[in-house]
């Protein structure tokens, strides 16, 4: 068994939490799930699946990984959701790992499902993520949303295998969820002091779409990637308009701009 934890966040994830421990149970005998107030059997499930569990209040997900790593038994960390699967591959490549180069960040491709079938094609058909890290050397930044791993010296390395994803049921599930965070990150670029117009706003439209749907061989999945498409450019222009309120809100000095009211999932940042 590799020198790895595993760390999964959650929140209300009864019918996930099982098999995520199960496939954690792949690489490591030290998993530690953070639950951040769930209403159902999370917590009963985590734990009688042998998870060590930690119910705190939600401070964000790069809060929540950050406490996580606080309790881990290994200095090496997997973080990975509820509803994310570590298959066979990914776990024989994370046992191979020397884990001695601690600036080191290990990353992997991520398969996205939505209705139970792997989207292989367009945005969704090409995503890499960092998920493997020194806690001593990296940690999660705070952001509302998109939390990255920061660090000094960082060497990003990539190791074979893939994390399965199931966290999307439909097309529509991923516009309401386009939605959620496209709020939350007018929110983080109002913070950062970022400004809009018109062009950058139809401009991120246009491109991210065709970018997923012509560059990245989005039309190959037919009405799929279409809709895959049309979700990116309507996430991508929404963004910015959130911000362009807020923006016109702080201006105007007629409403305190307050953090979103947030419904913790485990959907891709």
């Amino acid at each position: 068994m590799s020198l790895i934890s595993v760390v999964i966040i959650t929140y209300n994830e009864e019918h996930n939490i099982a098999g995520c421990i199960k496939s954690a149970k792949l690489v490591s005998g030290d998993i530690v799930v953070i639950d951040c107030g769930s209403d159902d059997q999370t917590v009963a499930v985590a734990t009688s699946e042998g998870a060590k569990v930690f119910v705190i209040d939600w401070r964000g997900y790069g809060f929540s990984k950050n406490f996580g790593s606080t309790k881990t038994k290994f200095n090496w960390i997997l973080s990975i959701d509820a509803d994310e699967r570590i298959t066979e591959e990914l776990a024989a490549s994370i046992r191979k790992i020397s884990f001695r180069q601690n600036n080191c960040v290990y990353k992997f491709k991520r398969k996205n499902h939505i209705n139970g079938r792997e989207i292989r094609f367009g945005t969704l058909g090409f995503e890499m993520v960092e998920r493997i890290y020194h806690r001593e050397y990296s940690r999660w930044d705070l952001s509302a949303v998109h939390e990255k791993l920061i660090g000094s010296d960082q060497i990003k390395t990539t190791i074979p295998g893939s994390l399965l994803h199931f966290g999307l049921k439909s097309f529509a599930d991923h516009k309401q969820k386009a939605i959620l965070y496209a709020k939350l990150s007018a929110e983080k670029y109002f913070l950062q002091g970022k400004t809009t117009n018109f062009f950058q706003r139809v401009g991120s439209a246009v491109f991210n779409s065709m970018k997923s749907y012509v560059f990245l061989l989005g039309f190959l999945e037919g009405k799929r990637g279409f809709y895959g498409a049309r979700n990116i450019a309507y996430y991508s222009w929404l963004k910015y308009f959130y911000l362009l309120c807020l923006l016109k809100q702080s201006a105007a000095n007629t409403t305190r701009i307050a953090t979103p009211s947030l419904v913790l999932k485990t959907v891709s940042n």
